[in-house]
C-alpha cells in the first residue's frame, strides 16, 4: 500500500506541475483576455522564470507576442520590437499545440512580411528581411500542415506587389549592367514570377557581351546575394547554332588570387542541368611586364598566348581571353557558361 500510494503521490505532483497555472500565469491570461498583451507578454514571462506553467501556457504566450506585434506594427511598421516579439514567438513553436494559435502565428508573421517588403522607399535589406519573414512562416505551416496554403498565397501577393513597384524602374535603366543588376533584386525575391523571368532573360541576351562588374556602376552598396561571382565572364563575341556554342570568352578576375585559367574548368550548363565541357583553342592572359631600356624600365601590361592544351595565368583584376567552343544534343538549351576552382566560381547567364 505504501509503494501505491507514494506512486500516486509523485503522479498528482507532476500534474500539479504541468496542469495547474500559477498567479503569474492566471494574471497573464486576464491581460490576453482584455486586450493587455504587452502586460500579458510580462506575466508569462515572470511565469516561465518561476517555472510554473500550465500545458496551455506556450499557446496563451504565443498569442499575445503575435497579437502584442500586430498593434504595434499599426503604430510602426518597422519597429524593432517586432522582431523580438516574433523571436519569441517562433522559440515557442514546438511548444504549442492548437492548431490555430499555430494558423494565427503564420499568417500574421507572412502578412507583416509583406507589408514590409511593399512599402515605399525602403533599401534592399528591409525587403530580404521582409521576404525572410514570409518564409519562415512557410517553413513552419509546412511542417505542422497547417496554413501552407494562406501563406504560400501572402508570398504570391507580396511578389507581385514588389515587382509591380520596382520592375518598370529596373528594366527603364539606361545602362545595360545597371539594368541587370536592379532586375537580379527581383529576381532574388520573385524567381517564378513571369514578368521578372522574361526581362532577365531579355536583359541576359543583352549582356552576353559585358563584364557585370557592378561595384563600379550601379551607385549602390553591392549585395552580396546579387554580386556573387569572384570569376566575371564576357563573350565579346559569340555564335549559337543548334547542337553548338562557340565565341571568344574572356574573364575578368575580381577573387583577390592570382591562379592558373584551367580551360578544362570550363562548362556550358543547360536550362535542366546537364553539362559540357569546352574545348580551347588558345587565346591571351593580361601579364605584368618590365619594358623599356636598362635603368629606365616601367611595367606595363601585355598580352601573353595561350597555346591550345595549355594554361593561362589569370592575375586578380588582369583578364584573359579563350576562343571556345561546345557541342551538345539538339534538346539541350544553353543557359550559362560556368568557370569553378579552389578560389571561386563564375557563371555567365546567356539568356535564350
Amino acid at each position: 500500500m505504501r509503494k501505491l500510494f507514494i506512486a500516486a503521490l509523485a503522479v498528482g505532483v507532476a500534474l500539479s506541475m504541468t496542469g495547474c497555472k500559477g498567479t503569474n500565469e492566471k494574471r497573464g491570461d486576464e491581460h490576453l483576455k482584455e486586450g493587455r498583451f504587452r502586460n500579458a507578454i510580462n506575466s508569462y514571462l515572470d511565469a516561465k522564470k518561476k517555472g510554473s506553467m500550465s500545458d496551455e501556457f506556450y499557446d496563451n504566450f504565443t498569442l499575445a507576442l503575435v497579437r502584442a506585434a500586430e498593434m504595434e506594427a499599426k503604430k510602426d511598421l518597422n519597429s524593432e520590437l517586432l522582431d523580438n516579439y516574433y523571436g519569441k514567438a517562433s522559440v515557442n513553436m514546438p511548444e504549442v499545440k492548437k492548431d490555430e494559435v499555430v494558423e494565427e502565428y503564420v499568417t500574421k508573421l507572412a502578412t507583416l512580411g509583406k507589408q514590409q517588403a511593399t512599402q515605399e522607399g525602403v533599401d534592399y535589406n528591409t525587403v530580404i528581411n521582409a521576404f525572410a519573414k514570409i518564409d519562415t512562416a512557410l517553413a513552419t505551416a509546412q511542417a505542422r500542415h497547417i496554413g501552407e496554403g494562406t501563406v504560400k498565397a501572402i508570398r504570391t501577393e507580396a511578389e507581385n506587389a514588389y515587382v509591380s513597384k520596382n520592375l518598370a524602374d529596373a528594366v527603364g535603366e539606361s545602362d545595360p549592367v545597371v539594368s541587370e543588376y536592379q532586375i537580379m533584386k527581383l529576381a532574388e525575391m520573385a524567381p517564378e514570377n513571369a514578368d521578372v523571368k522574361a526581362a532577365l532573360n531579355k536583359s541576359r541576351k543583352g549582356t552576353r557581351g559585358y563584364f557585370l562588374i557592378f561595384g563600379e556602376q550601379i551607385g549602390e552598396p553591392v549585395n552580396r546575394r546579387i554580386d556573387k561571382w569572384g570569376y566575371v565572364m564576357a563573350f565579346p563575341t559569340i555564335k549559337i547554332a543548334p547542337g553548338s556554342l562557340s565565341g571568344e570568352l574572356q574573364f575578368w578576375a575580381s577573387t583577390g588570387n592570382n591562379t592558373e585559367l584551367d580551360p578544362s574548368k570550363i562548362t556550358l550548363v543547360s536550362t535542366t542541368g546537364e553539362s559540357v565541357v569546352a574545348k580551347a583553342s588558345g587565346g591571351w592572359c593580361e601579364a605584368e611586364v618590365l619594358v623599356g631600356k636598362k635603368g629606365d624600365e616601367k611595367i606595363e601590361k601585355k598580352k601573353q598566348a595561350i597555346k591550345a592544351g595549355t594554361k593561362g595565368k589569370l592575375m586578380n583584376e588582369f583578364q584573359c581571353s579563350l576562343n571556345v567552343s561546345f557541342s551538345y544534343g539538339k534538346d539541350f538549351v544553353p543557359d550559362y557558361v560556368q568557370y569553378k576552382d579552389e578560389f571561386g566560381i563564375g557563371k555567365k547567364y546567356l539568356g535564350y
